[in-house]
């Protein structure tokens, strides 16, 4: 069983995903990756109390400012 500090791949990521698993993506603390959801720009959305983070519009995104 995976615990919730371990890093995963974008492999095993789902199509869609929480700040959490992406924090886990990336290796970085549940708070910063919810801080990240709310930058301008970042493909989050609100489906009422959950943040929803696509994979490709993430992968865009990444790209597009790590330039």
């Amino acid at each position: 069983m995976r615990t919730a500090s371990q890093k995963i791949r974008l492999e095993e990521a789902s199509d869609f995903f929480g700040p959490r698993e992406m924090a886990r993506l990336l290796g970085l603390n549940a708070k910063r990756a919810y801080e990240m959801t709310r930058l301008p720009g970042f493909p989050a959305r609100r489906l009422g109390r959950k943040i929803i983070i696509s994979k490709a519009g993430f992968l865009r995104w990444f790209e597009e400012n790590t330039q």
